[in-house]
Formats: structure tokens, C-alpha cells, sequence
């Protein structure tokens, strides 16, 4: 969707903020309230399958209900020439995943702040019987004050209902996800919390518990490998704060916390000095499993001889009372000494093998697992083995953390010469690569040579008379930066040329038609207003350029609207000006004694002083009334720092009478009920 594009009438489009894989979110300025606002629009390719737009409205029915300010409002939900959107809460700032990035290591008070607000969102959620089921850094919003927002209430499911869910599938962020919804297992609020729990770590650490080269992997260490310990990453984090992780990432849902409100009141005193020794959090195993495959009995201590004999079952039968074989057989002499001579012999060259062996591994040692630690730990191990460091080479790598050991030469764990070298190859961190500007320069080609240096590339099109077709018209990223090919996406506007449109007869159309016609065609239309005879009010008289004259793709095409017929010469309209001064309100001085107006134009000096005393603006509201203008919708907003000169439009017929009022601070300062031509 391009800039400048009019969404039903209503969202004019500024720019994208992202995509997904369903949708695409832009940043529109509402035209009736004056705001910004994110759309988000289902993609062209998702609009006819049903399921996706059922995600689609379920999202918006979910987050409707939620009314905390922690959580990303929606104010419209419709569809126009088959396009379903949500208007929803603009949010000025970056997603928690970027915000992690850029100011990492975050202050452990800080921390916890972050957390208690996404808590506070995620009960609220729960309150309302809503499980969020695809909690991640990806779906929080941080503004530019710090303030956490949480969106994408998508596959969100309500607790009583099974919306959304599909047997024995997995819904959600791998990365993210409990080990009973990896299972295809109903999700519940303690699922929720385990992503919470999960969240926490990439906080505290700032990368994910568990990596993989696919999906199936990284589900498998979810369902089976321990959590690991944020405390091995920074011994500074408290015992108290990790336990929270723990806590809330146990494997078993029983066993994390049973709420989140629980979660967060714990996380709450984490900092608390009372907590500095606290053990560290473990699940206790079950005391009387149900399930239990063995059990093992009770037993008594054997001897050697009975535990012998009842070893072999054919020495355990009686024999009968009274025979000969009761009396025992006399010791054969030669055997035993037979045996002396062959355990003396074994014994002996079992010593002198010993000898041999400890001899040999005197001047050896092992090269120890140096893999994933850092370079000085891996140093330090590698003298800890009578071993001595050779070369460190750096080398970038997406999958080892910067300053991490990636391999080492000898091999670790093979047998080698004390004092042998042992050569390094450290992480760099991920590949970085420069881009730069490519405005104007031949889209394919610059595709391809992105392409072969890893990064994904995506592109716009749009007409344009400055550049031929497939050159280069804009970029979304600043040249010169360094970006990992391996998760930077770069996005051009490439020109298709100058595309001519011939103009349709917009002639009889309403307002609303010729909107509709001017998005297809990708012109912009420009809307007057005059009496005629010929067409009934709210239908077009006339146009210019003329019906099937063509002009260039974005061009502008003025349009008359009719007013229906001049019924005399009271109703000709008059346009004329009046000019007004707002004063100015120094709110960081003491109370004032102005007297102001209230709605009904009536003088107070005893007002209560503003809140916002100590600001030093003056937020402005002004309405007008006249032919074109409703005093119930706001004209004009302003923010002012002294006495301002304003000039209002008026269009006025003989028999009408316009009307003004300006609002500061919920306050009418200014008021003219009797606006008219001969008046100004």
C-alpha cells in the first residue's frame, strides 16, 4: 500500500512499520480524529482463505475486551473491497526484542520494571479468561518513555472455548513456547507464564535459553533439557531473580507459578538484601509417582555365602537326610597351589602394565572442552592442562555468542604432549556487512549483489517520472550502516515508470465512488463545492481534468460536488476571514487570576489551577461553525508558547450565522456565536 493512500476513506497511509506473516501494519493518520494510528492490513494472499481472517477478527474480539494500560487498544475493525483491517494504537518506539538489543545489559531494577508491566497485561488478559499462547520480544512494544505495550492477541484463546486450537499442533514462537504446547497440548495461563519465564532470560541475558538448527530440536531441549542458569552467564544476577526463571520455566506446569500475579510479586522483591542467600530453586521429584515403572523393595543385607548360593538355584536343593554325600570332600592339594602360581603370574603382569601405562602418560595430557566459553575462561583452562595457548584467529558466526570459543586445534578431548600449543578460533560475533546507497542505480542488480552477501531483499513498486522503470526510488534502511545478512531484511521502492491513467466520467458519482475509483487507479482526488441544477446534492457536477483525458499515475483531479439548486440570493455562500489572538497561559507562574469561560460562556475567576501548572505550553482546541465546518468536531489543534494570531475560514450563505470557540485545558477561553459576513 502506497503513501498518501486513503483507507476507506478515512487512514491516510505514511509508511510501513513492519510485516508479518499474515499481515502488514502501516502508519496512517486518522482524517476525522487527527491522530496516528497503525493499521494493520491482511495480506493480499491470506483474504481469501477463512482461517486467516478468522485469526484476523479474533484478534481484534480478544484485545476489545482488555481494557489495561499495558495493553495495544483497537479503535476500528473493518473491511473495504475485500481488505480487512484493524486500526489500532499507535505505538512511538521498537519492539522488545530491538529494545534488548540496543541497551544491553539492562540494570536489574530496570528489569524488573519491564516485567511487572508485561505481568500486568498478561493478568488482565487472564482475568478476562484469555490465554495470550504467543508471548515474545516480538510482540511487546516499548514507546520512548519506557512504557510497555503488548499486542497480537491473534491466536489467542479464551479458556472456555476452543477457538483457534488444532489437535496435536503447535501454535506459536518456538523459541517461546511451554513444553505442553510443544506437545499439542491445550494451552493454559501457566503456559503463558513459562513464555514469561523464557522472556525474562533473553532480558537478563540477552539471548534466547535454547537454540537449534531447526524447530524440532529446539522443542526437543524445551521438553527435556534443564533450563540453564542465567548465574553462569553473569554471577552479578541474585539467586532470588533466577529463581524466578526457574520458577516459571519448570517443566512441569504444577510446578511453576500458579499465577502471574504470583510471579510478579516474587520477581517484585527479587533485589530484596532479605534474599541475598537464598537457595537456588529446584523441583522436588514426586514422592509416590503413579506411573512408576520399578519400585524397589525393602531388603536386608546378604552375606557373601548366601548371597552365593541363592545366585545359583541348583545349590539351593536339599538333599535327603542321612546319604554319604552329607560328609565333605578333603581339599585337593595340587589344585590350589596350581591356582597360586597362575594369580601370581596374572598379578604380576598386571603391575608391570601399570608400570608401562603411568610411564607413557607422564609427558601427556588432554585438551580440555574450551567450546562456547569465553576466550579468557578457555585460556585458563587450557594452562589448567599443563597446556600452552598458540594462535588466536577471530571469526564471525552466527550461532556462537562474540568472544566465545567456536573450535580449537588439537582437537579437545585428544591425548597430546604437555606444553603443546593449543590454536583458538574465537567469535567475532555475526557477520557485519556495509551498505550503502543505492537510489537511482538498477534494482536487479542490487539485488543480486545483496543476495550474495546473505540478506534477504524485498520489493515495492510505485510510478515515477524521475527515474525509469526498475531503478531504484527509495531504501528503508541508512546507507552506510552494518547489518547481519542473516536477519536484516532490506526494502526498496522501485520505480515502474510513468504510468498515464485515461480519466473515467466521474460525472453523477458520489463522494464515496469517486474515493473508491481514485485508490484503484491510484490518482488523488481534490473535492469543491457549488449549486446546480443538473445534478442532486452530494453528486459530481464536473471534473478537470475532463473524462477521458489521461493524465499520470498520482496525479491530482479536481472534482465539483453539488449543493443541490440556488434557491435565491440569500443562499449565494460568502467566504471571508476572521482573525483572533489566543493568549498565551504561563502555567510555570503562579495561579493566574484571568477569568476564563466556561462551556456556557460564562466568566470564572475562581477556576481551580490546571494540573499541568509548570509546563511551559499551551495545548489548543479550536471549533468552528459554518456551511462546511461542525462546532462538535475539532477544527484545529495547536500548541502555542505565546500570544498567537490565528486566522479562521468562514463560508457563510445571507441567512446563516457562524460560530467559534477555543479550548485550552479542557476550558473555553474564547467564544463567538454570531459569526457573520457583515459582522467581520
Amino acid at each position: 500500500m502506497n503513501k498518501g493512500y486513503v483507507l476507506n476513506g478515512r487512514y491516510e497511509i505514511i509508511g510501513r512499520l513492519g510485516e508479518g506473516g499474515m499481515a502488514d501494519v502501516y502508519l496512517a493518520e486518522d482524517l476525522i480524529l487527527k491522530r496516528k494510528v497503525a493499521v494493520k492490513l491482511l495480506r493480499l494472499d491470506f483474504r481469501d482463505n477463512p482461517k486467516a481472517k478468522k485469526r484476523f477478527q479474533h484478534e481484534a474480539m480478544a484485545a476489545t475486551q482488555l481494557d489495561n494500560p499495558h495493553i495495544v487498544g483497537i479503535y476500528d475493525v473493518d473491511e473495504v473491497e475485500g481488505m480487512q483491517y484493524l486500526v489500532m494504537e499507535f505505538v512511538d518506539g521498537e519492539d522488545l526484542k530491538k529494545y534488548i538489543k540496543d541497551n544491553f545489559p539492562i540494570p536489574y531494577a530496570e528489569v524488573v520494571n519491564i516485567m511487572e508491566q508485561i505481568c500486568s497485561a498478561v493478568s488482565e488478559a487472564h482475568r478476562h479468561n484469555i490465554i495470550h499462547r504467543d508471548l515474545k520480544p516480538q510482540n511487546i512494544l516499548v514507546d520512548k518513555n519506557g512504557y510497555i505495550k503488548i499486542t497480537d492477541f491473534g491466536i489467542s484463546r479464551a479458556g472456555t472455548e476452543d477457538t483457534m486450537t488444532q489437535t496435536r499442533s503447535i501454535i506459536g514462537s518456538i523459541h517461546y513456547l511451554s513444553p505442553e504446547q510443544i506437545k499439542g497440548q491445550m494451552a493454559t495461563a501457566r503456559s503463558d507464564i513459562y513464555s514469561l519465564g523464557i522472556i525474562l532470560y533473553e532480558i537478563l541475558t540477552g539471548k534466547v535459553p535454547f537454540n537449534g538448527d531447526t524447530a524440532i530440536s529446539i522443542a526437543i531441549k524445551h521438553s527435556q533439557t534443564p533450563m540453564p542458569s542465567v548465574r553462569d552467564f553473569d554471577p552479578r544476577i541474585p539467586q532470588a531473580m533466577e529463581n524466578v526463571v526457574l520458577n516459571a520455566t519448570a517443566k512441569n506446569p504444577d510446578d511453576r507459578y500458579q499465577t502471574v500475579n504470583e510471579m510478579a510479586a516474587d520477581l517484585n522483591t527479587s533485589l530484596d538484601k532479605s534474599r541475598a542467600n537464598e537457595p537456588k530453586f529446584t523441583v522436588q521429584p514426586p514422592q509416590n509417582p503413579v506411573d512408576e515403572a520399578t519400585r524397589v523393595m525393602p531388603f536386608s543385607p546378604l552375606d557373601d555365602t548366601t548371597a552365593s548360593a541363592d545366585a545359583n538355584p541348583a545349590k539351593r536343593e536339599k538333599k535327603p537326610a542321612g546319604t554319604s554325600n552329607d560328609k565333605p570332600k578333603p581339599p585337593k592339594k595340587k589344585r590350589r597351589r596350581r591356582w597360586w602360581l597362575v594369580g601370581g603370574i596374572v598379578g604380576l603382569l598386571l603391575i608391570i602394565l601399570a608400570f608401562i601405562m603411568i610411564v607413557s602418560a607422564n609427558g601427556k595430557t588432554t585438551v580440555p572442552i574450551v567450546s562456547g566459553t569465553l576466550e579468557t575462561e578457555a585460556e585458563a583452562k587450557i594452562k589448567a592442562a599443563n597446556l600452552t595457548v598458540g594462535s588466536v584467529k577471530y571469526q564471525s558466526s552466527d550461532k556462537i555468542d562474540r568472544h566465545r570459543v567456536i573450535s580449537s586445534s588439537p582437537k579437545e578431548e585428544t591425548k597430546v604432549k604437555k606444553g603443546t600449543k593449543v590454536n583458538l578460533v574465537v567469535s567475532s560475533g555475526p557477520r557485519r556487512v556495509r551498505v550503502g546507497n543505492y537510489v537511482g542505480q538498477e534494482y536487479d542488480v542490487v539485488k543480486q549483489k545483496l543476495e550474495d552477501e546473505g540478506f534477504t531483499v524485498h520489493r515495492r513498486n510505485a510510478p515515477s517520472s524521475s527515474f525509469g522503470s526498475g531503478r531504484i526510488l527509495q531504501q528503508d534502511f541508512e546507507s552506510g550502516k552494518r547489518f547481519n545478512p542473516a536477519t536484516k531484511t532490506l526494502t526498496f521502492v522501485v520505480s515502474t515508470g510513468v504510468k498515464r491513467i485515461t480519466l473515467k466520467d466521474l460525472t453523477g458519482m458520489t463522494k464515496a465512488q469517486v474515493v473508491s475509483y481514485s485508490n484503484k487507479v491510484e490518482i488523488n482526488p481534490t473535492f469543491d463545492y457549488v449549486y446546480s441544477d443538473d445534478q442532486p446534492k452530494g453528486r459530481v457536477v464536473r471534473q478537470l481534468p475532463n473524462a477521458n483525458e489521461s493524465i499520470q499515475q498520482g496525479g491530482n483531479v479536481a472534482v465539483w460536488i453539488s449543493r443541490g439548486p440556488k434557491k435565491d440570493s440569500s443562499d449565494e455562500l460568502k467566504s471571508f476571514n476572521v482573525k483572533i489572538t489566543i493568549p498565551y497561559l504561563d502555567n510555570s507562574s503562579a495561579a493566574s487570576s484571568d477569568s476564563t469561560l466556561n462551556e456556557s460562556g460564562i466568566s470564572s475567576d475562581d477556576a481551580s489551577t490546571d494540573s499541568s501548572s509548570g509546563s511551559n505550553e499551551n495545548v489548543v482546541l479550536i471549533y468552528l461553525k459554518d456551511h462546511d465546518h461542525s462546532l462538535s468536531t475539532v477544527y484545529k489543534q495547536m500548541v502555542i508558547t505565546k500570544d498567537t494570531q490565528v486566522t479562521l475560514p468562514f463560508k457563510l450563505s445571507g441567512n446563516e450565522v457562524g460560530q467559534y470557540k477555543v479550548v485550552r485545558d479542557g476550558r473555553t477561553i474564547m467564544r463567538d456565536n454570531n459569526v457573520t459576513y457583515d459582522s467581520h
